[in-house]
């Protein structure tokens, strides 16, 4: 009888062992448990089909991914942000975002792009112009706009009425000490037209920004990428890299400060905001966690910065907020010869850096032609942008995003197009994402 039962119980074993599927490929692969998984049994599929000019795409600079899962590019050679849903078709409401134009009807040429959790859609040109356009301003149209206000002294309970726009209600609007107690509305359309469509949020020679910011030089200050924090936080991060005599490389925060009251055609009030030089986050320098000739930024979760760059010393870098009373100093994060994202012989070019949900770090290098994956550790993990017998699949790489499903996407400025990749374990197999 007990022969029998091993017997069966062997048989059972066997059989349940052999339905298994092969491992999961687990959401986060910064386990230190070498058993949990290999990644020797990964490989980073290409899914089809290929996004090339036949979706419209001619010279994509950058990508993002909004929170609604919408792909959002800054297409140089179109002079457009093109969005995308995650199949590749174009929804509507977005042609605001075609064809762009500044204020003095010269062409705008994006070259990075990021989403906030609010909407607002940020991109630049390489100026050090800021541009925005608010997709839930789109989709619940804009009703009324103040054109005045009374403003109230919380010390002295003074007050006064100025009209909206004004360089003394952008003032008392932005200043702690007093409060906004009634406020006009009416419907202006030259401004709700121009708050609709892209405008200009930030431009570093504007008076009061260039009064804060010391460094700025109109003729050579340039941004070169930008990026919003995940949260509600009211700043956005910019890199310069304008050298010059003094070696001005920066990562510069840009605050938020108000503008108007607006009047959503659903009953909502919400506020506009333009941008305000906030601080100089961190300068120039040859150690970790400095700058030099930044090209890429990224920011995770947790508020801590990713950069890459093509100065001299360490490509890639990532600093970290430590509170000092009302400011934050950021730390380097990841150290040489103790974390391989540190290792320069990693790159030859890391041209973009982008972040997932698991704060894995994609490193995009244009001479290289491919992605290189880490862990939020900083440990080597995989490259993305080969075919199995290691021939380069893209031409010039230059940048990169990741939506919550794990989907890789790469711009392709050389192709014109974007390539879509998966951490798989099925590794003779064509995979597509689920919708």
């Amino acid at each position: 009888m007990m022969n029998r039962f091993h017997f069966v119980q062997f048989i059972l074993i066997i059989f349940f062992v052999s339905c298994v599927d092969r491992f999961m490929i687990p959401s986060d692969i910064d386990s230190k448990d070498p058993g949990q998984f290999g990644a020797g049994d990964t490989t980073f599929l290409q899914i089809s089909p290929l996004w090339d000019s036949s979706f419209g795409l001619d010279q994509p600079e950058d990508i993002s991914i909004a929170q609604d899962g919408r792909v959002f590019v800054a297409d140089k050679g179109n002079n457009s942000i093109l969005v995308f849903d995650q199949n590749g078709n174009r929804p509507i409401g977005f042609e605001s975002l075609s064809n762009l134009m500044d204020g003095d009807n010269n062409e705008i040429s994006p070259i990075d792009v990021d989403v906030d959790k609010k909407m607002n859609v940020f991109f630049i040109d390489g100026s050090q112009r800021i541009f925005i356009w608010n997709q839930y301003w789109n989709d619940v149209p804009i009703y009324k706009v103040s054109s005045s206000g009374t403003f109230i002294h919380t010390q002295t309970n003074v007050d006064t009425t100025v009209l909206a726009g004004t360089d003394i209600w952008l003032s008392l609007l932005n200043d702690n000490e007093w409060n906004l107690t009634s406020v006009d509305m009416v419907q202006n359309e030259s401004i709700i037209d121009s708050l609709t469509g892209p405008h200009l949020f930030y431009d570093g020679s504007e008076e009061m920004n260039v009064y804060l910011d010391n460094f700025y030089q109109a003729d050579s200050s340039k941004f070169t990428a930008l990026t919003a924090p995940a949260g509600d936080e009211n700043m956005i991060f910019v890199t310069d890299n304008y050298g010059g005599n003094n070696n001005q490389y920066r990562i510069l925060q840009i605050q938020f400060h108000r503008s108007l009251l607006l009047e959503l055609s659903g009953g909502e009030y919400v506020w506009a905001f333009t941008g305000r030089f906030g601080s100089t986050v961190k300068g120039f320098g040859t150690g970790a966690g400095t700058v030099n000739q930044p090209l890429s930024i990224d920011v995770d979760y947790q508020g801590n910065l990713y950069y890459t760059q093509v100065g001299n010393y360490f490509p890639v870098h990532m600093i970290y907020p430590n509170l000092s009373g009302d400011f934050a100093v950021y730390t380097s994060g990841f150290q040489p010869e103790a974390d391989d994202i540190m290792d320069p012989s990693w790159f030859t070019n890391a041209v973009d850096i982008a972040l997932d949900d698991n704060k894995n770090i994609y490193v995009v290098d244009d001479i290289n032609s491919d992605v290189t994956v880490f862990n939020s550790y900083g440990d080597y993990f995989k490259k993305a942008g080969y075919e199995q017998d290691s021939i380069k699949v893209m031409s010039e790489p230059c940048a990169a995003a990741v939506d919550q499903r794990g989907v890789l996407y790469v711009c392709d400025r050389e192709s014109s197009s974007i390539y879509r990749y998966q951490l798989s374990n099925n590794l003779d197999e064509d995979i597509t994402p689920e919708d």
